[in-house]
């Protein structure tokens, strides 16, 4: 069985780890403070090299691309981002700034409200969500 939650259906936990710790080097973190990725489940993602965390995350396309839906979408520089949030419930995390970048009215799970509030970081919603998945499975 995966880990597939059907309210973010281009988040697969065990796909998404593959993704994250094989092919891009990120490394599961316990502070928020050293972390690139936030995901659904509360797990963090940081990375132990010096590679630009804002290229490694825009490498995402690469783990969407193993889905379906995603290859059905019309994907542009316009929603790209509207759709890693909205499809994923991934939440994006800026350390340097202690800032997370998440959709306008992103809905997060408890795990992410608790790990973010306990972090102190700010919230910075940042890109329209687009409706593309406003159907529940």
């Amino acid at each position: 069985m995966t880990g597939v939650n059907i309210s973010f259906p281009l988040y697969d936990t065990e796909k998404f780890a593959a993704w994250a710790c094989e092919k891009q080097g990120f490394k599961v973190v316990t502070d928020l403070h050293a972390a690139q990725w936030l995901t659904i489940d509360g797990i963090m993602y940081g990375l132990d090299s010096d590679k630009n965390p804002s290229e490694l995350q825009a490498d995402i396309k690469d783990y969407l691309a193993q889905f379906e839906a995603y290859q059905a979408l019309s994907v542009n520089k316009n929603n790209f981002w509207s759709i890693v949030h909205e499809a994923t419930g991934l939440v994006r995390v800026v350390p340097e700034t202690e800032i997370v970048r998440t959709m306008i009215r992103q809905a997060l799970t408890e795990q992410q409200v608790q790990i973010i509030t306990a972090a102190d970081f700010e919230l910075e919603p940042y890109t329209k969500n687009r409706n593309y998945f406003t159907y529940n499975l």
